[in-house]
């Protein structure tokens, strides 16, 4: 799939689990929310009646010592009552700090009146008791302030809890419906959802599906079509898109092996072509040199068939054919490497001292930039030094009417896993000339008259053949830069 098909595959579902993610955080919250509301008056009321139930209890245990003492005259009832008043003052306490509402401090405050002046009225009584007896001072203080005054409003300050607590209780009731009924519908939604994403989903890569066996099947006749033009070979035709591109690519890969081979052969046959053109051309010279002496020679009356100048001409000429013969065999099938430690520095310098007097006489100045002391690499000397002598001629040749020669040789550890050796010799000549730039190192491609364009061919070959490169490129100030790459290892060497 292509990024655009991605990303409209997954919008929807992002979507809907974007939704799902609110929708249950907005549940989530609002269940919370309702717990809390519902969950602080239940708490508030269970602490409001149960302060209510002590001090009703409180007020209880206080009329009933009064009764008992009612009933059996005996003052030894009363003795508990200074306790149960500090109980009841406790219990009186509680319930003043859990009311919450206007109605239950009212309350509260007709308790708290009705307790201060119950007590201080008793107490007073046991101060200063009647000459006729406590009894009808007792029956009165019950009947007129311990009922109406503390009781009543501790008996009615309950029932308002409990009724809050009740009305808590079905709100919390509520809550719990109210929490079902959500999860019932966010599990609905979530269904809905998934569902709908499930659709959205099959729907696309159905049509996604779609349009790529679309595709493999003008793919497939379209290698079809190149299959049958390459061949006569019938081709297997299946249902199967995906199955009928598998053949076709096959018979096309197959008939495309053919045509490479077909190419190779044929190139091979303009190599051979090529090659046979120029030892034509650069054997017809001498030979042709070779034959006018010979006939010079037979024709020429009453002396000696060839004199010993004729005798140098034709040595040369040999000596030019076996030179010509000799290069194009160096070429065809140069000889293996005989890879051994060497000092590269030291094989450069001879090369130098080799073209130091064709140098001199053409007035081109040489330059060598290196390291101090060995440049030791595993490569094999005669053929590193050929490399050497030819790219240093041809800079030479580059330069007939004098120049300068730069050459620059070090040890890389920075491109490679392994050290190579880097040589790199500038001119300051024209320049490689941009029609032959591409081919420069191809045989038979030369910009000298006299060349057999063998020479950057074969220096490559080397090159390549120790695991290495040879490269060329024009200086930004006129004039030619060959790079020579080799490794500086022992096993990059090949035939």
């Amino acid at each position: 799939m292509t990024n655009q098909q991605v990303t409209r595959l997954a919008a929807p579902i992002a979507a809907v689990s974007v939704l799902l993610l609110g929708l249950s955080v907005v549940a989530a919250w609002s269940i919370w929310d309702m717990q809390e509301r519902a969950s602080g008056p239940i708490a508030l009321s269970v602490a409001s009646v149960t302060a209510a139930q002590e001090l009703e209890i409180s007020t209880r245990e206080v009329s009933s010592q009064f009764n008992r003492y009612l009933i059996m005259l005996d003052r030894t009832h009363l003795e508990p009552v200074p306790a149960l008043k500090a109980k009841t003052a406790e219990a009186l306490a509680r319930a003043e700090s859990a009311a919450s509402t206007p109605a239950e401090e009212a309350l509260m405050k007709r308790a708290r009146a009705g307790y201060e002046r119950f007590f201080a009225a008793y107490e007073a009584l046991l101060k200063n008791p009647p000459k006729q007896g406590m009894y009808a001072e007792i029956i009165k203080l019950t009947d007129t302030v311990l009922t109406p005054e503390i009781l009543k409003p501790a008996h009615e300050y309950r029932q308002l809890n409990e009724a809050m607590l009740t009305q808590a209780s079905e709100t919390n009731q509520q809550v719990a419906r109210r929490l079902v009924i959500g999860l019932i519908a966010v599990g609905l939604f979530g269904s809905f959802g998934g569902l709908l994403g499930g659709w959205v989903i099959a729907a696309t890569v159905k049509r996604n599906i779609a349009r790529t066996e679309e595709r493999l099947r003008n793919t497939a006749e379209e290698l079809d079509r190149a299959a049958k033009r390459g061949g006569n070979s019938p081709l297997v035709f299946t249902s199967d898109p995906l199955e009928r591109v598998s053949v076709s690519v096959s018979a096309v890969l197959k008939r495309l092996r053919e045509t490479e081979r077909d190419a190779l052969r044929a190139e091979q046959l303009a190599w051979v072509g090529q090659m046979a053109a120029g030892i034509a051309h650069e054997i017809r010279n001498p030979l042709m040199a070779i034959k006018l002496l010979v006939q010079a020679g037979a024709e020429r009356p009453g002396g000696p068939s060839l004199r010993s100048r004729d005798f140098q001409v034709l040595d040369e000429e040999i000596s030019r054919l076996e030179q010509i013969v000799s290069g194009f065999l160096d070429f065809a099938r140069p000889p293996r490497p005989n890879p051994r430690q060497m000092d590269a520095a030291e094989s450069v310098a001879q090369a130098l001292i080799g073209v130091q007097p064709r140098a001199e006489l053409q007035g081109v100045s040489l330059s060598l930039d290196r390291s101090n002391g060995p440049i030791v690499v595993s490569a094999d000397p005669n053929q590193l030094r050929q490399v050497f002598l030819n790219l240093l001629f041809n800079a030479l040749d580059a330069q007939p009417q004098g120049g300068s020669i730069q050459l620059s040789l070090r040890l890389d550890n920075e491109t490679r896993t392994e050290p190579e050796l880097v040589m790199t010799v500038a001119d300051a000549g024209p320049g490689i000339a941009p029609a032959v730039a591409d081919r420069i190192f191809e045989p038979f491609v030369s910009t000298k008259e006299s060349g057999l364009g063998l020479g950057l061919s074969i220096c490559r070959r080397i090159a390549e053949a120790h695991g290495g490169t040879l490269g060329v490129s024009n200086r930004p100030g006129g004039g030619a830069v060959f790079t020579l790459r080799v490794p500086a290892g022992t096993n990059h060497v090949s035939a």
